[in-house]
């Protein structure tokens, strides 16, 4: 995989996941887009730690070139909101 599509899918996802958890409760359903996030958090936790530190990188650069305050300070608590930097991995 290039670094290029690497970039790319770490970004879309962050993208999508702020998107999901900064809409309102009447568009998305809580319960579901917490189990979303639930599913995909242990999906990730399956990573070697390893890669998990370097999609938290990857994350914090996505939060970095997002020009909207709010969306960019929600993608930067990705990593420790999806466990990605246990302090167990360092």
């Amino acid at each position: 995989m290039t670094d290029r599509l690497l970039n790319t899918l770490a970004t879309a996802m962050a993208q999508l996941i702020t998107a999901i958890d900064m809409t309102s409760d009447e568009e998305v359903d809580p319960d579901v887009a917490t189990t979303w996030f639930e599913d995909l958090a242990d999906t990730l936790g399956e990573l070697p730690p390893a890669d998990r530190m370097r999609l938290a990188e990857l994350f914090r650069a996505a939060a970095e070139q997002e020009t909207r305050p709010d969306v960019r300070a929600s993608m930067r608590e990705l990593p420790e909101d999806f466990g990605l930097e246990d302090e167990d991995d360092r």
